[in-house]
């Protein structure tokens, strides 16, 4: 709350209005000058000349959103003595909106694909003179565009129980190698197929205290990432290791050689649907997978990040709680390092 006279010079202030100018001597201000926005000072001249003005105005400053009012307050007979101005932040409230309409827009997006496939693959099916042969093609197709919606509705649903805490995670001791070894398996061809050479660094007595159901769906999404995002030829590095920063925690990094991500985009791949450029879209999934990780990952009482990759491409690393035996947990423990090259 700020307090004008009638050139719109700062009397006083609330001391909200002092931590928003915190690096400022408000006392004698023209908030004109102070946030030197166009519509606000209209708003203000307009209010005094008691002409129909917009009932708010909203501005940006030092990166925060705001949303301005003013009236106009008398104390004796006079038409007023004094303006009083309100300024509510409403940055968050702008955050959430455009995250609001940037979901529902890659929501949209991401189903127009299979809908305009099955679309156009019906309207083939229904053409005269295609074949027997053609038509079982045709209805495999559309089997498998079927199977992106299913998938990007049970993406859905699966966020939206992890988010809401609704989703049980049952934490048990496990072991890290064969976690790493289930998520290769499922990707085994596609290695083969682009003859990628996957390194992993872990150690047999390696554990972490994880729901192994959950952190196996987040494994297989980041390694199956990593792979599709690998050019051919290309490499892909697992590594888990006690945390350096905290021997309480184990750190899991997936790397890659592909195009990498953008230090300004970093934190923003883990929000639903959020849409990198096409060098970082190859192939199609449901675009909720890093989303439904962080969520997994943070209900293990973890945090999940990007960094630069060794390999020069993107590298993605999380920490789960370590549950190594204590016989082991204090030990120096190399890496049993192995190579799986697709031939």
């Amino acid at each position: 709350m700020l307090v004008l006279d009638h050139d719109f010079r700062v009397l006083d202030a609330n001391d909200a209005a002092r931590q928003v100018f915190a690096d400022v001597d408000l006392a004698g201000q023209p908030v004109t000058k102070l946030l030197d926005n166009v519509e606000l000072t209209e708003m203000l001249e307009c209010t005094c000349a008691d002409q129909t003005c917009p009932p708010e105005v909203q501005f940006t400053y030092n990166h925060h959103i705001y949303r301005a009012r003013c009236e106009l307050c008398a104390t004796g007979g006079s038409d007023y003595d004094y303006i009083g101005l309100t300024l509510q932040d409403v940055t968050q409230l702008a955050r959430l909106n455009r995250a609001r309409r940037e979901m529902v827009a890659n929501i949209s997006h991401e189903l127009r694909a299979p809908i305009s496939a099955i679309r156009l693959l019906h309207d083939t099916i229904n053409r005269p003179g295609t074949g027997k042969k053609q038509r079982f093609s045709i209805l495999r197709k559309i089997g498998r565009q079927l199977d992106n919606l299913q998938r990007i509705i049970d993406d859905m649903h699966d966020l939206s129980m992890i988010e809401s805490g609704q989703a049980i995670m049952r934490l048990v001791a496990t072991p890290v190698n064969p976690l790493v070894d289930e998520a290769l398996e499922h990707m085994e061809e596609q290695i083969r197929r682009r003859k990628l050479r996957v390194r992993v660094r872990t150690t047999d007595t390696l554990f972490a205290l994880v729901d192994e159901t959950q952190i196996a769906r987040v494994l297989a999404n980041l390694v199956d990432n990593a792979v599709k995002f690998t050019p051919k030829r290309g490499q892909v590095q697992i590594t888990f290791q006690v945390y350096p920063e905290d021997d309480e925690f184990v750190q899991g990094c997936i790397c890659d050689s592909g195009p990498g991500i953008p230090f300004e985009e970093r934190e923003r791949i883990f929000e639903r649907f959020y849409q990198l450029d096409q060098a970082r879209r190859i192939g199609r999934g449901s675009g909720l997978g890093l989303s439904i990780a962080k969520h997994i990952i943070t209900a293990h009482n973890g945090q999940i990040w990007v960094e630069d990759s060794p390999l020069g491409g993107a590298c993605i690393c999380f920490t789960l709680m370590n549950a190594t035996p204590q016989a082991d947990k204090g030990k120096d423990q190399p890496f049993d390092d192995f190579d799986q090259a697709g031939s």
